[in-house]
């Protein structure tokens, strides 16, 4: 029998990318349920509507400040779901992408999947590439939000070998990893401080390349984590990869 999963968003001041991302949870083709948790300084009317519609979508206001970790841990603890997947409010999951990550990670028996390779885009640069986190060496475009640079990898200045690791916009995994591992009270780096004692604990962690285009990683200027594309492609094939997706709001 399929398995519930618990899509978790943490969000705050993201009233603007609240639709898109809504739009990508309702057209998962999977027994889903979404829990949003926000610390706005005033809940989103948005999500208050949402969730008063849909009984699978649980929205969570919290007038303090919490670290994106925090979220994390608060949101696994609500789950009901055996599988959580993380949907981050400002990229894009195709309607197959929950599928393809959960049977993928069962048929491996593997206890969290994640993508090594995943396509990007940049709407301020119109940069459109694809990271693939296993290629350690060679030329790299940098990307921030508003910027393109290139970089040199060789043998003596490598991507990092646990790079493969982090990004964890795209972590699918069993919730009995809760009892294992938890997000560190951070907003940097809290990927990190998850999966370091999974994989120390010997779980069975897989990383995969994303060939059916499940997964668009937005880059823009509020971007956290800094990204190395491997490969850059003209944009105008993105909507054909891409057919779901309907621009990145100002």
């Amino acid at each position: 029998m399929p398995p519930l999963v618990s899509i978790i968003t943490p969000t705050a001041n993201r009233e603007h990318l609240l639709p898109a991302i809504t739009r990508c949870v309702l057209r998962q083709r999977v027994d889903w349920e979404w829990l949003i948790l926000d610390d706005s300084a005033e809940p989103s009317a948005y999500l208050l509507a949402l969730a008063s519609q849909d009984a699978r979508i649980r929205y969570f206001h919290s007038p303090a400040r919490m670290s994106i970790g925090a979220k994390r841990n608060f949101l696994i603890g609500e789950a009901r779901g055996t599988v959580i997947a993380h949907f981050d409010d400002d990229d894009h999951y195709a309607p197959h992408y929950l599928a393809h990550m959960v049977t993928t990670m069962r048929e491996n028996h593997a206890d969290l999947i994640k993508l090594s390779g995943f396509f990007m885009y940049a709407p301020h640069t119109q940069f459109f590439g694809y990271m693939d986190l296993n290629a350690k060496v060679g030329l790299h475009y940098e990307l921030s939000g508003q910027s393109v640079s290139h970089v040199e990898f060789h043998e003596k200045m490598q991507i990092g070998a646990d790079f493969v690791l982090f990004y964890g916009f795209s972590y699918v995994y069993e919730r009995a990893l809760a009892a294992v591992s938890a997000f560190g009270d951070i907003d940097l780096c809290d990927d990190e401080s998850f999966i370091r004692p999974v994989v120390e604990a010997g779980r069975k962690v897989i990383a995969a390349d994303d060939p059916q285009a499940s997964c668009l990683h937005i880059v823009h200027p509020g971007s956290t984590s800094r990204c190395f594309s491997r490969h850059s492609m003209p944009s105008f094939i993105l909507p054909t990869l891409f057919p779901c997706y309907e621009g990145s709001p100002a």
